[in-house]
């Protein structure tokens, strides 16, 4: 083997040992967003999740009527011209 040769197969090896490296960098990093990506999505499932209960409890009809209470618009209760809205004037 001649020294060109030699020379030309180091020159060569070390070029695909750095691109192997690169490669190996670029994959880890991509790695990283991966797992970053996929923590953000289970946070934003659980954010989704606790709103879906909140949302469920508010529909609730025991929560339904506490503020029907609260605004005192209960059904079957009180004036009809309170519950339209009308209520400073009386009867």
């Amino acid at each position: 083997m001649t020294i060109a040769r030699m020379l030309g197969l180091a020159i060569i090896l070390t070029v695909t040992g750095i691109a192997v490296v690169a490669m190996r960098v670029d994959q880890c990093r991509h790695l990283r967003q991966v797992q970053e990506l996929q923590f953000q999505q289970s946070e934003l499932k659980q954010r989704i999740w606790q709103q879906e209960m909140e949302l469920a409890r508010l529909r609730s009809p025991q929560m339904i009527r506490d503020r029907a209470d609260r605004l005192d618009l209960a059904a079957g209760t009180g004036n009809q011209g309170e519950v339209q809205g009308v209520s400073h004037i009386r009867r």
